[in-house]
């Protein structure tokens, strides 16, 4: 398979909050897969959990796909990853050559455009706190939808943030731009403006670390009751 990245059609310029994220990607992209080694008690959870909400041979699109880790845990029918890191973009292209990765700015409703068809699942993993337009963003979607398809919306809770502002401050956690922090109301309140039905939340991982065994215990035990799911650092939407 050709392993030349793929562009969209050249875009309106770049805000400087975009031009920055981009910036930061590239800067790290090369480090991107030993951080999630690093961390591999998380990724693991949210891979797993998210295996459970794709069905298999499924045409998933993922958009803010960094290297394509995502979609490689997925395994899909038929993956697409776009994102506005070039050198995300190649590493991605280059480990997962089995699917499509395009550089391009997710909320310029040409590039969605021209990715050429349906999907079974859209995707938005840690993508919708970076966003500038969040609203127009959901509803320009639309056009990569059929009946059936399913948007899925993952992010940090803002309950977390302090404790994500420490872990970067003393290397724990890779940076990242300051995000757009929202709420899981917020989040429905946009995907029922952008005309889309919620069906399901969920939250996950009270725990993100292994502690030595007992990550998995409390995640197991605690994170299900309903006094204290709302605290777990991954919601889902």
């Amino acid at each position: 398979m050709n392993n030349s990245i793929e562009t969209t059609p050249k875009n309106a310029p770049l805000s400087l909050r975009k031009r920055t994220i981009k910036a930061l990607a590239d800067q790290v992209a090369a480090h991107r897969t030993r951080w999630i080694a690093r961390n591999q008690f998380y990724y693991d959870d949210h891979y797993r959990f998210m295996r459970f909400l794709t069905p298999p041979n499924a045409r998933i699109l993922d958009l803010g796909c960094g290297v394509g880790d995502l979609l490689g845990a997925l395994s899909p029918r038929n993956g697409v990853g776009v994102d506005l890191s070039e050198k995300s973009i190649q590493i991605a292209t280059d480990n997962f050559p089995q699917y499509r990765f395009c550089l391009g700015d997710i909320e310029n409703a040409d590039t969605l455009k021209k990715l050429g068809g349906t999907f079974d699942i859209i995707i938005l993993s840690d993508t919708i706190g970076m966003l500038e337009d969040i609203s127009d963003t959901l509803a320009s979607l639309k056009v990569l939808c059929e009946p059936h398809t399913r948007v899925i919306v993952s992010y940090y809770s803002l309950l977390w943030s302090p404790v994500l502002k420490l872990a970067e401050r003393f290397g724990l956690k890779q940076r990242q731009v300051p995000l757009n922090w929202l709420s899981s109301r917020d989040i429905d309140r946009l995907l029922a403006l952008a005309d889309f039905e919620v069906v399901k939340r969920d939250c996950r991982q009270l725990a993100p670390k292994h502690l030595f065994g007992l990550g998995r215990v409390i995640n197991r035990v605690f994170s299900w009751w309903p006094a204290i799911r709302s605290l777990c650092l991954r919601h889902y939407i």
